[in-house]
């Protein structure tokens, strides 16, 4: 079975939708692409063109999507073909990627449009930052728990 590029530390969350051409897909290194995911490397409305008097039976759409390094992609986004996301950027859950996105922002949305660069979301949420990948998961839901207590009620 064809697989896509992928590259180092590339952390796929619950087996992405790598749809009928995983070759076409290149993902960078120290890329998250979250549960719900798929990738679609070619225009399946061409079966409408291939079904009309006159056009050619073997009318298809291909293109690649090229994904950056150090991206994140949310939850149940879709990425259509022809794209290309830059470096450090951040998809939005449930978007629909139809149009390159540039290297460090982050994008939402169906369609998905540029929201805000990298730098503006970190200075927005810098207070929210917990500092806790490797806590050990008790300690982390005991903290959890503890800290949302009032809005678990």
């Amino acid at each position: 079975m064809d697989k896509p590029i992928l590259g180092k530390n590339v952390s796929l969350i619950d087996s992405p939708n790598f749809g009928s051409e995983p070759y076409l897909i290149k993902i960078g290194d120290n890329t998250t692409i979250s549960f719900g995911c798929s990738f679609v490397t070619h225009d399946g409305a061409t079966r409408v063109v291939r079904n009309i008097k006159g056009q050619n039976p073997q009318t298809v759409i291909y293109g690649p999507i090229v994904i950056g390094k150090n991206c994140f992609v949310g939850c149940n986004s879709t990425i259509l073909q022809n794209v290309h996301i830059g470096d450090n950027t951040i998809i939005g859950a449930c978007s629909l990627v139809d149009k390159d996105i540039p290297s460090n922002v982050v994008a939402a949305g169906v369609p998905c449009k540029v929201i805000c660069t990298l730098d503006e979301y970190i200075k927005k949420h810098k207070d929210e930052f917990e500092y806790m990948v490797k806590m050990p998961y008790e300690e982390k839901k005991k903290y959890l728990l503890k800290k949302f207590k009032n809005d678990l009620k």
